[in-house]
């Protein structure tokens, strides 16, 4: 398993950051350059991709979630699109810290569609970020955020006895021993028989947690890495789970969505 950077991101201490007057890269490039950024959305994919359309930046699709810190290195334009490309680490908790685990490269790709490039540039910081750190975790969404960010050790440290459900379109939070609630059960786990042939070729062993979204008729809506392994390694594990088909949870007999969270051990 991976060892904790010692790099400590000590969250409350983060002010928050001022929004951009700059309008030209090179500007942006010395704003945000080298700082800790959590990215609204929570991407983890190693490009992540936007569009600015009609004044407002929309995220393309995201295979993979995360809480995680991204440290900007340089900002370019090429080809009618704003790339900001950097490093990125989940974050785990470390005692009353954050600690960052490792660091893998990370690449914003921002498409103008014609739009005027400092227009954009002037207005990015506050589209892509998160004020701070700790907005970002005060942003999670609470049917993650008891188990986001997971604990360095390894262990799972739950912050409430409790279930999340997604009912009529919206989240509830439960007690996890309500009588009323039935959890999901897998009926098809898939395999990705390239994930330990991949950790071996990395020289890694370890586990992974994974939190899944889980609609209500069975599927995998959504992934979230809780801890990470090795991102390579991480991938594979997601896109497997992705596959995944589950008799869904019910809630007083009605099927519900609702997140599971598993750990992956990997030899």
């Amino acid at each position: 398993m991976k060892k904790v950077w010692i790099l400590m991101l000590a969250v409350t201490a983060l002010p928050a950051r001022p929004a951009l007057c700059q309008t030209d890269a090179t500007a942006l490039e010395t704003a945000i350059h080298g700082k800790a950024f959590g990215l609204k959305g929570y991407p983890a994919d190693p490009v992540v991709r936007y569009t600015w359309l009609g004044g407002k930046l929309l995220p393309g699709p995201v295979d993979l979630h995360a809480m995680m810190a991204f440290f900007p290195d340089t900002v370019r334009l090429k080809s009618g699109k704003i790339l900001i490309e950097g490093q990125s680490s989940t974050l785990v908790k470390a005692g009353p810290k954050l600690a960052p685990m490792g660091k893998v490269p990370m690449r914003l790709e921002i498409d103008l569609q014609g739009a005027d490039a400092a227009t954009v540039i002037a207005q990015l910081q506050a589209e892509l970020f998160f004020p701070s750190l700790k907005a970002a975790l005060d942003g999670l969404p609470e049917s993650v955020s008891d188990m986001i960010p997971f604990s360095a050790d390894g262990v799972y440290h739950s912050t409430c006895n409790c279930a999340h459900i997604l009912e009529d379109g919206k989240w509830v939070k439960l007690e996890a021993n309500d009588s009323k609630l039935s959890p999901p059960g897998f009926i098809k786990m898939t395999t990705n028989p390239g994930l330990d042939q991949k950790a071996i070729d990395l020289k890694v062993s370890g586990s992974i947690s994974l939190i899944y979204f889980i609609s209500e008729i069975g599927r995998v809506d959504a992934v979230w890495v809780a801890k990470p392994l090795n991102p390579e390694v991480d991938a594979l594990a997601a896109k497997g789970g992705r596959g995944n088909l589950f008799k869904p949870a019910t809630y007083d007999g009605k099927p519900v969505g609702t997140v599971l969270l598993q750990t992956i051990p990997v030899n």
